[in-house]
C-alpha cells in the first residue's frame, strides 16, 4: 500500500467516525469512501450498524498494514517511534482530519456548532461510543504519547475535554514525509544541501563517521565553526539529508523544540539538529529517550550546557573550516592552480559555500573574464573584495583599519628583510606545507606568529603595515587600555573575542608594546600575582592554538616571559639604521620639489644618528615650519629639527659644524 493509500485510510476511519453523527453529509460521504471494500456496498445510504463493521474492518486492515511495514511510509514510521496504540491512531486522524480535508472541517463545524476543530470530549464520544470510566479515560490520556512526542500541541498530562485537538505544523508536514518550515515558537528548519559534501577533505568524513557512532547512542553537542558543522551534518546524512532547525533571530534562550524535532527526523528520515545561541537550555524530555528513533543534534556554542529532562549528551568538537575544503571551492571558482588556491586559502575567511557568489561577483568586474587575466590578479581581486567586506567584529576592543604602507617603504638593514619575506613566505604557503603537506603542529594551531623586538622608532608597526598590505589582509590593532581588566577573567575574555575575530576573518592581529600583555610569570607573593600569571598562561595556550596570522612588537625582548619565545615562527630584530639605511629614510619622507639647494640626503645621514622613526618626525617639522612660512625647506630648518627630536631623548645634538670639519660629506 502507498503512502497516499495509507493516508486515504487512516483518514477515512476518522470521516466515519464523523458520519456516524452526520449521516447525509456528502463531503464525509467521499472521505470515507476508502473504507468500502465491497463492490456491493452501497456508499450513499449504509445503515450505522453496517457502517461501524466497515469501521472496525477498516480499522483491522490499516494496523495491520503499518504493522507489517513498519517503515515503508512516514505514518507507519511515526507510528512504530512513537508506539503509538489503536486508541492514539483514532484520535490522532480525528485531529488531523479537518487540517487537511476542507470539507471534514465543514462537517465539524456543524456538529459542534461552529468550531472547526472537535475538542477531546467531543473527540472521545466519537472513538467510544459511550464514555468509559472517567479515571480510566484520564490515565490513558497522560499516558498518551500524542502530546509528549510532539504530535499534538499542548500536554497529556494537564489535557482537559474542553481542549481542542490540534496537531502541530511538524505532525502534518511529516505525514507527506516532509519537514515543516515554521514550528512552535518561531523555530525554523531549512534542509542542507548535499553538494556541500563534494570538496570534504579526509578530516570531515571520519568526525561524520564519529557523530554517527555517537548520534546512536543520545543527543550530540555539535561544536565548530559553522561551515565545519553544517559539512559534517551533510556527510553525515548522505543521501537523506540533513534538517537544521534554528532558534528565533533574537531568541537565544527560546526553548528547544526537542519533540517536534525528533519527529520531524521519524517523518523524513533525515539526520535533525537544533541550532541555539543560548549557553543554558533544557535538556530533552525524559520519556523522548525511550521512544525509537534518533534523538536530535544540538548546535550551541562551546560553553553550552543542558538543565533539566534528558541532559546526557557526546560532545563532538569539529574545530574551524577546513582549509582543504576552502582550497577546493577557491580552485573550482577561479580557475586557479592548486598552489595558488592553497594560498588563497590560508588568507580568507568565507566558508566554501560562499567562495562562488564572491567569484562570481570577481567575474562580472572584469572586462573579458577571468581567461584574460592570471591566476595571481584573480587572487588579488579576491583578497582586495574580502578586505573591504571584512565586518569589525572586534570594534571596541581593536581598532581595525585596511594598512595602505607599501612593501617598498620599508628601509630596513638586509637581514631583517630578509626574517620578513620569510613571515611572508610561511603565510602563503601555510595550507600547502602545514596541512596539506601534513606539517603542522600536531596539537598547535596552524598560525604563523612572529615577534618584532628592538628600540623605539626602528620600523616595527611601519612593518606590521607593509605585511598586511602585502598580504592583502585587514589589520587589528589590540587597545590594550580596552582588553586588560581589573576584574578577574576578564582580560581573558577580552583576549579570546579579539583572537576569534582575528581567525574568523583572517587578520593580522597586531599586538603594539606586547610586553604589557606578555611579560614574565612572577612568584605569587599576593592573589594579584597569582591572576597576572593566569592571564599570561592563557596566552600561552592561545597561541598554541590560533589558526591566523599575529605580529607582536616589544621595545624589551628581555621583558617577554621565555615560554612565549619559543612559540614564535620568527624573531625579527629591529636595529637601529646605518648610514645607508638613514640616507634612504631621509630621500623618502623629503618632497624633492620643495627642497632648497643646501639639503643634502647624505648628508644629513652621516651627521646625525637617528633613528626611521625621528627621521619622520623631523622631516615633518621642518616641512611644516617652511609651509607656514611659503619658503621650502632647507638646511636650518632640517637641523632645528633634528635638535627638537635629540631633546627628546634628552641626548645633547652633536655639532654639525664640527662634524663637517672632521668628516667631509662624500656623496
Amino acid at each position: 500500500m502507498s503512502n497516499a493509500e495509507l493516508l486515504a485510510l487512516w483518514l477515512a476511519l476518522a470521516a466515519g467516525r464523523l458520519r456516524l453523527r452526520l449521516p447525509a453529509n456528502d463531503g464525509l460521504r467521499r472521505l470515507s469512501r476508502p473504507l468500502l471494500t465491497t463492490a456491493d456496498a452501497d456508499a450513499e445510504n449504509l445503515d450505522p450498524q453496517v457502517l461501524a463493521r466497515v469501521i472496525e474492518a477498516g480499522a483491522e486492515q490499516l494496523y495491520a498494514e503499518l504493522e507489517g511495514n513498519p517503515t515503508a511510509s512516514p505514518l507507519a514510521r511515526m507510528a512504530a517511534a512513537a508506539q503509538l496504540s489503536a486508541f492514539d491512531l483514532e484520535l490522532l486522524a480525528l485531529a488531523a482530519l479537518p487540517c487537511l480535508e476542507e470539507d471534514a472541517a465543514v462537517a465539524v463545524a456543524a456538529l459542534t456548532g461552529g468550531e472547526r476543530r472537535l475538542r477531546m470530549g467531543q473527540a472521545l464520544k466519537l472513538i467510544l461510543v459511550e464514555t468509559g470510566d472517567p479515571f480510566t479515560v484520564r490515565r490513558v490520556l497522560r499516558q498518551s504519547p500524542l502530546w509528549r512526542l510532539g504530535l499534538l500541541r499542548g500536554t497529556g498530562a494537564t489535557v482537559a475535554l474542553e481542549s481542542r485537538l490540534e496537531p502541530t505544523a511538524t505532525l502534518l508536514a511529516g505525514l507527506d514525509g516532509a519537514a515543516a518550515p515554521e514550528l512552535e515558537e518561531g523555530w525554523s528548519s531549512r534542509r542542507l544541501p548535499i553538494a556541500r559534501a563534494a570538496n570534504a577533505s579526509a578530516q570531515r568524513w571520519r568526525q561524520a563517521q564519529q557523530l554517527l557512532e555517537l548520534a546512536a547512542r543520545g543527543t550530540v553537542h555539535l561544536v565548530g565553526s559553522a561551515d565545519a558543522i553544517e559539512t559534517v551534518l551533510a556527510l553525515a546524512a548522505g543521501e537523506a539529508g540533513a534538517l537544521l532547525i534554528e532558534a528565533p533571530p533574537g531568541e537565544a534562550a527560546a526553548r528547544p523544540p526537542w519533540a517536534e524535532a525528533w519527529l520531524a527526523a521519524v517523518a523524513t528520515g533525515q539526520l535533525v539538529a537544533l541550532r541555539s545561541e543560548a549557553t543554558a537550555l533544557p535538556g530533552p524530555p525524559m520519556g523522548l529517550r525511550g521512544a525509537a528513533g534518533r534523538l536530535p543534534l544540538l548546535l550551541a556554542p562551546a560553553n553550552a550546557h543542558l538543565s533539566g529532562g534528558d541532559g546526557a549528551l557526546s560532545r563532538l568538537e569539529l574545530g574551524g573550516s577546513d582549509p582543504l575544503e576552502l582550497a577546493a571551492a577557491w580552485r573550482q571558482a577561479l580557475q586557479l592552480e592548486q598552489a595558488e588556491a592553497d594560498e588563497l586559502a590560508g588568507r580568507t575567511w568565507l566558508s566554501p559555500a560562499e567562495v562562488p557568489a564572491l567569484a562570481a561577483g570577481l567575474a562580472d568586474g572584469q572586462s573579458g573574464g577571468q581567461g584574460s587575466v592570471s591566476g595571481r590578479q584573480r587572487i588579488e581581486a579576491a583578497l582586495d573584495r574580502l578586505r573591504q567586506q571584512v565586518p569589525p567584529r572586534a570594534a571596541g576592543l581593536a581598532h581595525r583599519r585596511v594598512p595602505q604602507v607599501r612593501w617598498q617603504e620599508l628601509v630596513l638593514a638586509a637581514d631583517t628583510t630578509g626574517e620578513l619575506e620569510e613571515l611572508v613566505r610561511r603565510v602563503e604557503q601555510r595550507v600547502t606545507v602545514q596541512v596539506r603537506w601534513g606539517l603542522g603542529g600536531g596539537e598547535r594551531g596552524n598560525g604563523v606568529v612572529g615577534l618584532l623586538h628592538g628600540a623605539s622608532g626602528t620600523g616595527k608597526t611601519l612593518a606590521a603595515d607593509a605585511i598586511a598590505t602585502r598580504l592583502r589582509l585587514p589589520l587589528l590593532s589590540v587597545d590594550l587600555s580596552l582588553v586588560v581588566s581589573k576584574y578577574i577573567g576578564e582580560t581573558e575574555k577580552n583576549l579570546s573575542q579579539v583572537f576569534d575575530a582575528a581567525e574568523g576573518f583572517a587578520a593580522l592581529l597586531f599586538f603594539d608594546e606586547a610586553d604589557a600583555l606578555f611579560g614574565k610569570r612572577t612568584g605569587v607573593q599576593d592573589a594579584h600575582d597569582r591572576y597576572a600569571n593566569i592571564e599570561v598562561n592563557y596566552l600561552l595556550q592561545r597561541l598554541e592554538a590560533f589558526e591566523g596570522l599575529a605580529l607582536l612588537s616589544t621595545n624589551m625582548l628581555q621583558g617577554m616571559d621565555e615560554a612565549f619565545l619559543r612559540r614564535f615562527d620568527q624573531l625579527v630584530a629591529f636595529r637601529r639604521p646605518g648610514i645607508a639605511e638613514r640616507r634612504s629614510i631621509w630621500q623618502l619622507h623629503l618632497p624633492r620639489d620643495q627642497l632648497s639647494g643646501d639639503v643634502d640626503a647624505v648628508e644629513l645621514a652621516r651627521l646625525f644618528d637617528l633613528s626611521g622613526g625621528e627621521i619622520r618626525n623631523a622631516a615633518l617639522t621642518a616641512a611644516y615650519g617652511a609651509a607656514a612660512a611659503n619658503q621650502p625647506i632647507n638646511r636650518e630648518r632640517l637641523w632645528e629639527a633634528v635638535r627638537r627630536e635629540y631633546a627628546k631623548s634628552g641626548t645633547p645634538m652633536p655639532d654639525p659644524d664640527l662634524l663637517l670639519s672632521i668628516t667631509p660629506n662624500q656623496p
